[in-house]
C-alpha cells in the first residue's frame, strides 16, 4: 500500500513539475541559405521568426513565398496570410526594372 501511493504520489509530482516549465522560444537560423529554384535559378532567403510564426525573406527585406512549383515569388498578404504573387523573387542584383517598378508599386515590403 506504501508503495502504491509513494509512486502514484511521484507520478502526480513528476507530471506537475513538467506543466510549469514554459515553452522554448525557438528563433529563426540567422544566417542566409542558398535555394535553387526550379529553372536553375539561385536565390539567397533567410528564415524569420520562431517555432509559432514563420517566413522567408529576400536578404533586402521582402517577404516571399513559395508556390505550388516549388518557386518563391514575392508575398502578398490578404487577411493575415502571406500568398504568392505572380512574381518570381530574384536576388536583388538580378532583378529587372519591371520588377523593381512591380515590387515599388505593390507595397510587396
Amino acid at each position: 500500500m506504501k508503495q502504491t501511493f509513494f509512486i502514484l504520489l511521484l507520478c502526480v509530482s513528476c507530471t506537475w513539475g513538467f506543466s510549469q516549465q514554459r515553452p522554448k522560444r525557438v528563433p529563426a537560423a540567422p544566417h542566409p541559405m542558398e535555394y535553387i529554384q526550379p529553372n536553375g535559378d539561385t536565390i539567397d532567403i533567410r528564415l524569420r521568426g520562431d517555432e509559432n510564426h514563420h517566413f522567408h525573406t529576400t536578404l533586402d527585406g521582402y517577404k516571399i513565398v513559395k508556390d505550388k512549383k516549388g518557386y518563391f515569388r514575392y508575398a502578398k498578404e490578404r487577411n493575415g496570410i502571406l500568398i504568392p504573387s505572380c512574381r518570381k523573387a530574384h536576388n536583388q542584383e538580378n532583378r529587372t526594372k519591371a520588377e523593381w517598378r512591380y515590387l515599388n508599386m505593390n507595397g510587396i515590403k
